[in-house]
């Protein structure tokens, strides 16, 4: 106990009680250190990081993701009987029964934030590729080993560390990486200076609201106050009857007493300003259109299906192109085998726009009835995968083209000939 108090004494005000009226506990707190508070567990506070990272996860989350097969004159076939593509689809661990969707998520929210995103590859029963577990991204290093490009990843939790072959780890990393490539550099160190602005935002946000936006005030007394003590002893005193608990009570002030409200200066600092700038940085950092999590400012009717198309472009394919490669290089065995994720509907416009786009794409030629009715997520109906040809693009010398020609030419001549014969007839009678 004597130690505590030693220790207690030498913090202002630490062997006090704590009474209301005592300048130490009406004092502005030490400003916290940030450069210690820009961590995976403060910058997901800010609102607009969470929201940038929940697009991330939830839409490349649920996109549909298929296995292929390349065939030799160079088109695909979707291979439905694939072993990784019910780990993508359906069910990506049995053990604490986790779904595709929730895996893929949490990874791409890991990849969002970290750059990196782990997932343990445990061998099945009728391969080597049975289950996909994810692994936290703070908990993984890499080792190198002393040959060339010779690596293990070393996985710390529960206080004990394992080791995990290359073969046994999907690793999706995005640019920009560590020096020696094997790594993405996480966000959290590129974005710094930005979670620290927002972070200082937020802080100031807080205490001022805290305060119930309360700006101080200022005691005006006609006369002079006989010293510095009674100064003080007033100003306690004021602190004590109309402080936190008893704030909005009506005030009796005598000998002239006036009050003035000291005006919030927060239009002079340009706080609202300041923030959305700040969360306008939150979105380049991750190239994320701002009408995508709430700011609306320069979002138009006239532009808000252009910025939706540029979501997808700018924003969704580069993580896309990661998860297509990576899945390739650590899950796929098979050469000619690969992913893709089926971004159709994300570019989809408005009912008219997509009627407009798929007559042309009939008339033309390149789609089909039931090309048409699976992009709008209905079942094919019989002869529904004829290709129209248009006459006018027929190559030349196509009998078929021609018979079909002459059917519409010729009746038109006889129609045309016969109509003037009767135009002559009239005019010699």
């Amino acid at each position: 106990m004597k130690l505590w108090s030693a220790l207690m004494a030498m913090v202002p005000g630490g062997g006090k009680p704590r009474d209301p009226t005592d300048d130490f506990w009406w004092n502005s707190p030490v400003a916290p250190d940030l450069s210690t508070a820009v961590n995976a567990e403060t910058v997901v506070q800010i609102p607009e990081v969470y929201d940038c990272l929940q697009v991330l996860a939830q839409t490349i989350g649920a996109l549909p993701l298929f296995v292929y097969r390349r065939l030799s004159d160079g088109s695909k076939e979707r291979v439905e009987d694939h072993p990784v593509a019910a780990l993508l689809r359906s069910r990506s661990n049995a053990l604490i029964d986790s779904t595709a969707f929730e895996l893929r998520a949490q990874m791409m929210w890991d990849l969002a934030l970290h750059r990196n995103a782990f997932a343990e590859i445990i061998r099945g029963v009728n391969g080597p590729i049975g289950e996909l577990l994810r692994i936290d991204p703070l908990a993984v290093s890499i080792i190198k080993g002393d040959q060339r490009g010779s690596y293990v990843y070393e996985v710390r939790e529960n206080g004990r560390t394992r080791r995990l072959l290359r073969e046994e780890v999907l690793h999706v990393r995005m640019t920009p990486l560590t020096s020696d490539g094997l790594m993405g550099r996480s966000l959290l160190r590129d974005g710094y200076r930005v979670f620290q602005r927002a972070l200082a935002l937020e802080d100031y946000a807080r205490r001022f609201f805290e305060n119930d936006a309360t700006p101080g005030l200022v005691i005006s007394m006609p006369g002079k106050f006989d010293s510095r003590e009674k100064a003080a002893e007033f100003r306690r005193m004021w602190v004590n009857q109309f402080g936190r608990q008893n704030r909005w009570k009506p005030a009796v002030l005598d000998q002239g007493g006036k009050v003035q409200a000291i005006p919030v200066e927060n239009n002079k600092a340009q706080f609202i300003e300041t923030y959305k700038e700040v969360a306008l940085q939150i979105c380049r950092l991750w190239r994320m259109p701002p009408h995508k999590i709430g700011i609306l400012d320069r979002a138009t009717f006239t532009n808000i299906e252009q910025q939706a198309l540029e979501f997808v472009t700018d924003t969704l394919l580069a993580p896309l192109v990661a998860w297509e490669q990576a899945i390739k290089r650590d899950l796929i065995l098979q050469a000619d085998h690969f992913v893709e994720h089926n971004v159709a509907g994300l570019l989809r416009g408005d009912l008219k726009t997509r009627y407009e786009g798929y007559a042309v794409g009939r008339n033309w030629g390149w789609l089909s009835v039931n090309d048409i009715r699976r992009l709008e997520n209905m079942n094919p109906v019989p002869n529904g995968d004829v290709y129209l040809q248009p006459l006018n693009m027929a190559p030349a010398g196509a009998q078929a083209a021609q018979a079909a020609l002459m059917g519409r030419v010729v009746p038109a001549l006889a129609y045309e000939l016969g109509r003037r014969r009767m135009i002559e007839s009239e005019e010699r009678e």
